[in-house]
């Protein structure tokens, strides 16, 4: 565990500003608990059959163990290993519910060559280390060859003990989770000091949240007062909505606040439009990004909302609203239909029309990989939207830039290349949204749309300046309408994916009440712009300068200036009235 450590040091060391020596004793730490609470079971039903006076039953009892010990020894391995090349594209250790939906997913299958052939050295490495364990597993000799039945009680009553206390972390009241390896490194490290097999262990069964009493009724009102909006409608009726979700353009390489941008053509829509600045995706993976999005629904536990078992509560949504309002409406996504279970979550919203690579016309379209190249899945797109009937809300939620990075032949000369290989599909996927503007800018349709522009979440990077907890999450966030100059909030500096609903809604006069995470910028009052990360949730707020992180979590204290602490209590606020609202299914009203 400590060699796999090290690689994923070595693999991922640009995503970490500082790795002090003292990460890795921290790590061995939660490496003996991982170990302790996959031998409890060894201890407890398999060694004591070892007594049994027939020789033959014993021997195969002994094997058992072995076999025990080469299964537990090849998920820690297999696990740590997966990370180690997995981590870059999350910036987080796997969950037991997203290795599942990678394993299951469709997307998986595609994506596995490239994935083998870039991170080809780890198997040579998993090789060696499964064959040293095999080795010294062969060589153990059982305890019963050489204690007395007493002696065998004692040191087996003994050694469950004391892995029990090591797999509870200690003698403290509660056990050892994730979240506290915040408390043995800074939130940025925490992945260092964790390993994979903890992790997922730790999450198997951690979806079911309990219901939340930190404030009375009375109180949470106080801290979360209803929104005041004051803004005229600001859009003809029955105004078009189409979104557009870019894969992994965070603001690093995307946007006019980004240092070195490879998006030109985004930046002149971003110059004329709404546009965030300072704007934060809800998460760290595409699944994370469409509830938030489309529902302002955020990931605010340890796994994706659309991996959770709260999946199937009844949303309030932009899809069926609009629907209700009498628009048609439809997705599109170039990958596989079950891709990420967005065909299922669109449609439980009221999504009525989903496209993807299953339904696209052309298959010779196809990068190979992944699904659509993105310029043809624009082209499609606007082409369909030609079909619909006024008004319509749909979506695009585009591709390429995503690993593998491939780019089509025809564009390779064109793209501005960067330090990173996400640079050229990000470049390539601008000239793709070019052509699509160009292309459709004189449609019956296209002056009539309010055009919602963001990204699903920071692409993964290796650049020191770009590993800040802001800039893991910082995305261009932008309303364009081509004829109409939409007004700007009075206040609010920081926006976030789950705002974009209300603020939608208010420039589409509908009026828009009920159970409500996020905000309009246009409310007179903010929430916390938030996310959750390594166990803790995070609000950040503006300086003047940059995007201040404040963190909070309910088994961790810590000191809090007043201000903090003022924030620190509005996180706890939003936690409880978003996890009452999925417990008691009542996210709708």
């Amino acid at each position: 565990m400590s060699i796999l450590r090290f690689a994923f040091v070595l693999e991922n060391a640009n995503f970490f500003k500082q790795i002090p020596t003292g990460l890795y004793l921290s790590g061995l730490y939660f490496d003996a608990i991982t170990l302790a609470l996959l031998c409890l079971p060894l201890l407890i039903f398999i060694v004591p059959l070892g007594l049994k006076i027939n020789a033959s039953f014993r021997k195969n009892i002994y094997r058992a163990q072995q076999w025990y010990l080469a299964c537990i020894s090849m998920f820690v391995l297999l696990l740590n290993s997966w990370d180690i090349a997995y981590f870059a594209y999350t910036q987080k250790r796997s969950s037991a519910p997203v290795l599942w939906h990678l394993l299951t997913g469709s997307e998986t299958r595609a994506l596995a060559g490239p994935f083998i052939l870039e991170f080809w050295w780890l198997l040579p490495l998993l090789v060696v280390l499964g064959l040293r364990l095999w080795h010294l597993l062969r060589y153990a000799k059982p305890m019963t060859d050489s204690l007395s039945k007493m002696k065998f009680w004692s040191y087996l009553t003994m050694s469950i003990v004391i892995t029990i206390m090591v797999a509870r972390g200690g003698l403290q009241l509660r056990p050892i989770g994730v979240i506290d390896a915040t408390a043995w490194s800074s939130l940025e490290q925490a992945p260092i000091v964790l390993n994979t097999p903890f992790t997922v262990l730790k999450t198997a069964d951690e979806d079911q949240i309990k219901h939340k009493t930190f404030f009375d009724p009375t109180q949470l009102v106080k801290l979360l007062p209803e929104p005041k909006v004051q803004l005229p409608q600001a859009l003809p009726h029955k105004t078009n909505v189409v979104f557009i979700i870019l894969e992994s353009f965070g603001s690093n390489y995307a946007g006019l606040t980004s240092p070195k941008s490879y998006t030109p053509f985004l930046d002149s829509l971003l110059d004329k439009s709404l546009y965030f600045p300072m704007a934060i995706a809800n998460g760290r993976t595409s699944m994370d990004a469409v509830p938030a999005i489309l529902a302002g629904m955020p990931s605010w536990l340890p796994n994706s909302y659309i991996l959770s078992p709260y999946c199937s509560n009844k949303l309030s949504s932009i899809p069926q609203v609009l629907k209700d309002e009498g628009y048609s409406t439809s997705f599109y996504h170039g990958a596989k239909e079950g891709s990420m279970g967005f065909k299922s979550f669109t449609k439980a919203i009221g999504v009525s029309e989903y496209q993807g690579l299953d339904s696209y016309p052309n298959k010779n379209h196809s990068d190979g990989h992944w699904g659509i190249w993105d310029h043809q899945m624009f082209k499609y797109f606007g082409q369909q939207l030609a079909k619909e009937q006024q008004p319509f809300m749909s979506a695009i939620f585009s591709l390429t830039s995503h690993h593998p990075y491939a780019i089509p032949d025809n564009f390779k000369h064109k793209v501005q290349k960067g330090p990173e290989p996400l640079c050229k599909t990000i470049s390539y996927t601008d000239l793709a949204l070019r052509q699509f503007f160009e292309r459709f800018a004189k449609t019956s349709w296209f002056e009539n749309t309010l055009f919602v522009i963001t990204a699903d979440h920071v692409g993964p990077s290796r650049a020191q300046k770009f590993q800040t907890l802001d800039w893991r999450y910082r995305i261009p966030i932008a309303f364009y309408h081509p004829k109409i100059k939409l007004p700007l909030p009075r206040r609010g500096v920081v926006f976030q994916q789950i705002d974009i609903m209300p603020t939608l809604f208010d420039l589409l006069g509908i009026p828009h009440k009920g159970f409500q995470l996020g905000n309009s910028c246009y409310d007179q009052t903010q929430r916390a712009k938030m996310v959750y990360d390594n166990g803790n949730l995070i609000s950040f707020i503006y300086d003047g300068t940059n995007l201040v992180p404040i963190a909070w979590s309910p088994e961790i204290n810590r000191n809090y200036t007043a201000a903090q602490r003022q924030v620190s209590q509005q996180i706890k606020a939003l936690y409880q009235y978003y996890t009452n609202g999925l417990v008691n299914n009542q996210c709708m009203n």
